[in-house]
C-alpha cells in the first residue's frame, strides 16, 4: 500500500491513514495513535485504550489431553486476548487450568458457565519485555548445565529432579517470547529469526528434561566423562557470552570446540554400559542443538557489511 506525502506550511509533512485501517480500530478525530521507530520502519498502532480484544471461538468435545495441549498452547502464542471455549469437561478445565499456571503468563479463567469457558488476558503484553524474557530463557539453559554437571559429579538424584522444575520455567519463558512476537513484533525485522530462537532454546531445555526422566538414580561417571561434562558446561557458558556479543572469531573457535568435544561423547558411547551410552547421546543432541543457533544468530547479530567480507 503505498501514500504520497503532502507537504503542509513550511515543514510539516504528512499522509492520510487507510480508511480500513481507521474502522478496524474504532478511530475518531481527535484520537492519539502510537508511533515506534523499527530500525528504517514506522509503526503506527492506536493507544492500549482503543486497541480491540482478538478473541476466538474453540470447540473442545473429544479432544485427547495432549492434543488439548497443544491447541489451547497454539492460540496463545499466535497472541489471542480471550480463548471463549464449549463442549467442555470438568477433566479438560483441570488440564486447561495447569497449563494457566505452569505456562501463560498473565492469563487467568475469566468466565465459566455450563455452556461457555473464558480464558484470557489480564496484563497487557509489554514488547518492551522480549529481549530481557528471551536473556532468561537463554540463561536458564546455563544454570540447567550447572545443575547437570552438579548432579552428575556429585551423584545426587534429587539435584537431577531439579531440571524439570528449570524446564517448567523455561517452558514459560520462551512461551511467552513467541507470544510477543507473534502479538506484537510483527513488524521487528528479522523476527521470524527471533522466534526461531526462542522455539530452539525450548527444545534445547527438553534435553535435560529426558535426561532427568530417564535416571532414577544418577549414573556414576569416570573420570574422562566428569571432565566432559565440564567443558560441555563451559561451552554452553561461552555460547551464551557469545550470543550477546557477537564475533566471527568467536564462532570459529565455539565449532571447533564443539567437533572435539562430539569426538570425545562418541569416543565414550563405545561402552557395555547402557547409562553411559544414553547420557551421552543426550549430550551430544545438547551441543549438536546449541550448535545450531549459529545461522540465527549470524543473521541477527552480523553486520551487513561483515557478512559481505566473509
Amino acid at each position: 500500500m503505498k501514500r504520497k506525502i503532502i507537504k503542509l506550511a513550511e515543514k510539516t509533512l504528512v499522509i492520510s491513514l487507510p480508511t480500513e485501517w481507521i474502522e478496524l480500530n474504532s478511530l475518531e478525530k481527535g484520537d492519539e495513535i502510537e508511533l515506534t521507530y523499527l530500525d528504517d520502519k514506522l509503526l503506527l498502532s492506536p493507544l492500549k485504550s482503543k486497541q480491540q480484544l482478538k478473541t476466538t471461538n474453540l470447540d473442545i468435545k473429544d479432544l485427547s489431553e495432549r492434543v488439548l495441549r497443544w491447541t489451547i498452547s497454539a492460540l496463545h502464542k499466535q497472541g489471542f486476548d480471550e480463548i471463549n471455549i464449549f463442549n467442555y469437561t470438568e477433566e479438560q478445565v483441570k488440564i486447561i487450568e495447569d497449563l494457566i499456571t505452569n505456562l501463560f503468563i498473565g492469563f487467568i479463567i475469566k468466565e465459566k458457565t455450563n455452556l461457555k469457558l473464558i480464558v484470557g488476558q489480564i496484563a497487557i503484553t509489554d514488547a518492551s519485555e522480549f529481549e530481557a524474557t528471551l536473556r532468561r530463557a537463554f540463561r536458564q539453559i546455563v544454570n540447567m548445565v550447572n545443575e547437570l554437571q552438579t548432579s552428575l559429579k556429585t551423584n545426587n538424584t534429587a539435584s537431577l529432579t531439579k531440571q524439570l522444575e528449570l524446564e517448567h520455567e523455561n517452558n514459560k519463558l520462551t512461551n511467552f517470547c513467541e507470544r510477543l512476537l507473534n502479538k506484537t513484533l510483527k513488524e521487528k525485522e528479522k523476527g521470524h529469526f527471533w522466534y526461531i530462537i526462542a522455539w530452539n532454546l525450548e527444545k534445547i531445555a527438553d534435553i535435560f528434561k529426558y535426561i532427568a526422566q530417564e535416571y532414577k538414580i544418577a549414573p556414576k561417571l569416570n573420570q574422562e566423562q566428569v571432565k566432559i561434562i565440564s567443558e560441555i558446561n563451559q561451552y554452553v557458558e561461552s555460547y551464551y557470552t557469545f550470543f550477546y556479543n557477537f564475533s566471527f572469531n568467536k564462532l570459529i573457535e565455539l565449532d571447533e570446540q564443539k567437533k572435539k568435544l562430539l569426538l570425545n561423547l562418541r569416543q565414550e558411547m563405545i561402552s557395555d554400559n547402557k547409562d553411559t551410552i544414553i547420557l551421552m547421546h543426550h549430550l551430544s543432541n545438547l551441543l549438536t542443538s546449541i550448535s545450531d543457533l549459529s545461522s540465527s544468530t549470524i543473521a541477527l547479530r552480523a553486520r551487513t557489511d561483515s557478512l559481505q567480507k566473509q
